[in-house]
């Protein structure tokens, strides 16, 4: 049965239920709910005043705090969308988004208010900087607001990247919202005063998953003072001192925990890529362990599996409420038993398509042949999957270009595309290595001299975040074409493990660590050598591979060094190597230091006696 509340109603609920509870966390602050929805309700009135209302889009720029939920929530009450965007998109990306969606109003802070000016955004979008506008906003009421909230009116748009070389805008409605919410509660078994890790940036639709569950269940959301993926030791730390009951990993970023005890953490959901059994042979016997799956469109998630310790396969597992699913063929017929086809979804969730795309949406949103009553259309995934004789749904393969990375959407056209703008590229095709885990690019260049990869990466990252660039790049002067003139990309040749053609010039290690760390760096990189002077992250490094790096070189130390010791460093193996060595030298007791010093003065002493008789 459809949700007939909407789930600002759902949380006004909770606030009267638990009004003294702990709302939201934030370092030493803390929010009851009492508090949140107050707060929530004052702007979302002085919102209404500035012209928010239904069909009205308003953007959030802010740092992950709990203004940022507040803003979320008031704007929901307001009647308007919000509009999340990420303060780690590049200026261009940024730039793009504002244009399209054209906002009336920015939630922001007066420190990035700056920024936004700097975006040369020409319309009557009006930024209020929170930190600025606090008394006006206290002085509005702080009851609850009888703004009417239509479900199928617009709650949030959510950018995704797009093929089309620009990122698309996903409209997504209240309709699915509570539906989502109030089946992820069940299935997390979501309690009263539960711990939820707010991990997900809320430029990615997890972050509504985190957010309304907890939100709705009357338990905490805790949130981070820090940027960055959180992976390995320091999010193993964290589950802990923040005893976290609940939180979302992908796959990718849970393979990097350690294999130690969270007595605290009672249910463990994976989510945004593809899960592996060795990942559900571990945690099934330990907890709630739940692997969810579901495009942005289809408003966060259409099916969870809890899955068990017996699972021979990594399962989808069953449709969510009000939702249904289709593996179809070509001809948009069902698929038997066991053959692959094409994950088709209908959902009360179903967004409105994207914005200012038409053709998009008409491409991935079909009228819908089934009678099921959740919706008219049917949303194409794209996914490839089988279905065993026991209903069990497995993922196998994309149809198209589309990838995941640490749970986020790269549609390897966009890249494409950016690419071939660059004045110094002719032609570019990018593909992902699944053996090897990278994007990898290839390029043919427009003229002589070839642009060198710091260049390019430069370039590209006035477009993208640093998660979306290649890892490789390789130069070719021709592309294997087909029959019919397009490029062959089944006989490009295969990526050579060598050391990308960088703006600085190789430089061999000179030292023992040096050394050591040069053969650790080639063996996560995949590269045939590395030079001191080399940035990691120029080289192709990501976030995941840090935390390999440092448990190789803790292991060949066998000295427990911190993460931050090393990549607060400039990213180089000389810089890494100092880092490495001023901190062995700080951890040396005052005593051990004071006799090391006398050794050393008795061996000088030693030196320079001249032996008896030889004169």
């Amino acid at each position: 049965m459809k949700s007939a509340v909407s789930i600002i109603a759902l949380f006004e609920e909770t606030a009267a239920k638990y009004p003294e509870w702990p709302c939201l966390e934030y370092g030493e602050q803390l929010y009851t709910y009492r508090e949140t929805n107050e707060q929530a309700n004052q702007l979302a009135a002085y919102l209404r005043s500035n012209g928010a209302g239904p069909g009205q889009l308003i953007g959030i720029f802010q740092e992950s705090r709990p203004e940022m939920i507040i803003s979320m929530i008031a704007i929901l009450k307001s009647g308007a969308a919000y509009v999340p965007l990420s303060t780690l998109f590049p200026n261009e990306r940024l730039a793009y988004m504002l244009d399209e969606c054209d906002p009336v109003i920015i939630l922001t802070h007066s420190l990035l208010e700056q920024r936004l000016m700097e975006l040369k955004h020409t319309s009557s979008t009006k930024c209020i900087s929170l930190d600025l506008f606090g008394e006006v906003v206290e002085s509005q009421p702080c009851h609850n607001p009888r703004y009417p909230i239509i479900l199928s009116d617009l709650a949030y748009i959510i950018y995704t990247s797009g093929s089309t070389g620009k990122p698309k805008g996903v409209m997504i409605t209240h309709q699915g919202i509570p539906n989502l919410v109030l089946e992820q509660i069940k299935k997390f078994q979501l309690r009263v005063g539960d711990r939820v890790l707010q991990n997900a940036s809320v430029a990615f639709d997890a972050s509504v998953s985190e957010i309304f569950t907890t939100l709705i269940a009357g338990a905490t959301l805790i949130l981070l003072q820090q940027d960055g993926l959180l992976v390995g030791d320091k999010l193993q730390q964290i589950l802990k001192e923040k005893e976290i009951s609940i939180v979302t990993l992908t796959p990718s970023v849970l393979a990097t925990l350690p294999h130690e005890e969270l007595p605290n953490l009672l249910t463990l959901i994976t989510a945004g890529e593809a899960c592996t059994l060795k990942l559900v042979q571990y945690w099934a016997p330990k907890l709630n362990f739940i692997n969810a799956y579901g495009p942005t469109e289809v408003t966060v998630c259409a099916t969870m599996h809890t899955c068990q310790p017996s699972d021979t396969s990594v399962y989808l597992g069953n449709p969510i409420a009000n939702t249904a699913l289709y593996l179809l063929n070509d001809q948009l017929q069902p698929v038997a038993s066991g053959q692959l086809g094409e994950l088709y979804i209908s959902s009360v969730g179903l967004a409105n398509g994207y914005l200012n795309a038409p053709e998009l949406t008409n491409h991935s949103f079909i009228a819908n042949p089934f009678a099921d009553g959740f919706s008219e259309f049917l949303y194409r995934t794209g996914d490839l999957c089988q279905q065993d004789s026991e209903g069990n749904l497995e993922w196998l393969s994309r149809e198209d270009h589309q990838i995941k990375v640490s749970g986020i959407r790269i549609e390897l056209g966009e890249l494409e595309f950016a690419l071939r703008e660059y004045s110094a590229v002719e032609e570019a095709v990018v593909l992902y290595n699944k053996e090897k885990n990278l994007i990898i690019a290839y390029l043919k260049s427009a003229n002589l001299p070839r642009p060198n990869i710091s260049q390019i990466r430069n370039y590209l990252l006035t477009k993208f975040p640093m998660y979306m660039l290649p890892s490789r790049f390789m130069f070719l002067d021709e592309f294997p074409v087909l029959t019919s003139g397009k490029i062959d990309r089944n006989s490009l040749p295969s990526m050579e493990d060598s050391r990308p053609n960088l703006e600085i010039e190789y430089t061999a290690p000179r030292s023992s660590l040096e050394n050591v760390l040069g053969e650790i760096w080639s063996e996560v990189l995949k590269l045939d050598q590395v030079g001191i002077h080399d940035n990691f992250f120029e080289l192709g490094g990501q976030s995941l591979m840090s935390v390999q790096i440092i448990s190789r070189i803790r292991t060949y130390l066998d000295m427990d060094i911190p993460l931050h010791i090393i990549f607060n460093a400039v990213p180089t193996i000389e810089q890494t190597a100092l880092a490495i060595e001023q901190y062995q030298l700080e951890q040396i007791d005052v005593s051990e230091l004071e006799q090391l010093l006398t050794e050393l003065e008795l061996m000088d002493v030693a030196d320079t006696t001249i032996p008896e008789g030889s004169l």
